[in-house]
């Protein structure tokens, strides 16, 4: 996928990443719980599997990875709330002095706006 296809429009579903984070947070007694949301690009082919999807992200800045089974919990959360998990990362890492990596989870939604 190109990045051209992909628009970001901030605070399209602020409400809804609000809402996410503060339920994981409060569900499974963590610590920051970050969630991003939004939308692919508009004028997708009828036969384009993406057609009418969204995309989101949650990352848990946690520095270190959850146990399996309550990675296996909050995964079967996330699936309950009707989310196509695309990937999942229970791992922390980290290059000394570059970046930070976190467990993440990235799934797709029907748009929330049609």
């Amino acid at each position: 996928m190109k990045l051209s296809n992909i628009i970001l429009e901030y605070g399209e579903y602020q409400q809804e990443e609000d809402k996410l984070a503060r339920d994981i947070k409060n569900r499974f007694d963590l610590g920051r719980v970050s969630v991003s949301m939004g939308n692919y690009s508009a004028g997708r082919e009828d036969n384009d599997p993406l057609k009418d999807m969204s995309y989101g992200k949650i990352t848990f800045m946690t520095r270190g990875d959850f146990e399996d089974s309550t990675w296996n919990k909050i995964l079967s959360y996330v699936k309950s709330l009707d989310f196509e998990i695309t990937s999942d990362s229970n791992y922390f890492d980290e290059d000394p002095g570059e970046r930070y990596y976190y467990p993440s989870i990235k799934f797709h939604f029907r748009n929330l706006t049609k």
